[in-house]
């Protein structure tokens, strides 16, 4: 059999069976290119470290109250009254909270001012009774009572509230008396000496003149 030049159908059927081998080939080829770009933009990039200017400063937090010193403590406490209100008002009266003054048996005593035009005077309270009592301008102290509320009068009611939040946040008086004293607030005054009797002198008798010699 003579081997001669491929004819013209040949070449045409082998042109066919390789196109779809040649595509597959292609294919496999640009494959491989592209996967290792592929996986590299997949992989995750590491964060950033963060930089200085990044990182929070650390806050002060203060101390608690409890490790504060006693001396801290009552400077604490002489700034917060230095702060407060000169007067202070419960109902229809305003009272001298600055003010107040303790006595030796425990009561506390201060002005106070009530209504429009205001009446002013002392008010006495004795929080072991917690009662309290008060003197209008210069008139008598009154009776130990207890304090009115707002619905008991629209003049002074209030005064359950001033003496609850007084004797509350008050120190307890040293040695105080759990008896009021009879006269609120009044101060004792010495008894006066005795006025002193005039000192009768006795009468001098003047001795007899003598009588002439005759």
């Amino acid at each position: 059999m003579t081997l001669g030049a491929p004819s013209t159908l040949q070449l045409t059927l082998h042109g066919f069976r390789a196109g779809p081998f040649l595509s597959v080939v292609l294919l496999a080829v640009m494959t491989l290119k592209s996967g290792p770009a592929a996986a590299q933009a997949e992989t995750p990039q590491p964060a950033e470290a963060p930089q200085a200017a990044d990182i929070p400063a650390k806050v002060f937090v203060p101390e608690a109250a409890d490790a504060l010193t006693a001396k801290e403590k009552e400077l604490l406490e002489q700034i917060r009254r230095l702060k407060a209100p000169r007067w202070r008002s419960f109902g229809a009266c305003k009272y001298d909270w600055t003010s107040w003054r303790l006595s030796a048996k425990g009561v506390r005593t201060t002005m106070f001012r009530c209504g429009d035009p205001p009446i002013t005077g002392n008010v006495a309270v004795f929080c072991s009774s917690l009662r309290i009592s008060r003197q209008v301008a210069e008139a008598q102290w009154e009776s130990w009572r207890l304090p009115l509320s707002l619905g008991e009068s629209a003049a002074t009611g209030g005064e359950d509230l001033m003496v609850a939040n007084l004797c509350a946040n008050a120190k307890p008086a040293p040695n105080a008396s759990k008896e009021a004293p009879a006269q609120p607030g009044a101060v004792s005054k010495p008894a006066a000496p005795p006025a002193a009797k005039p000192v009768v002198q006795p009468a001098v008798k003047s001795a007899p003149k003598p009588k002439p010699s005759t």
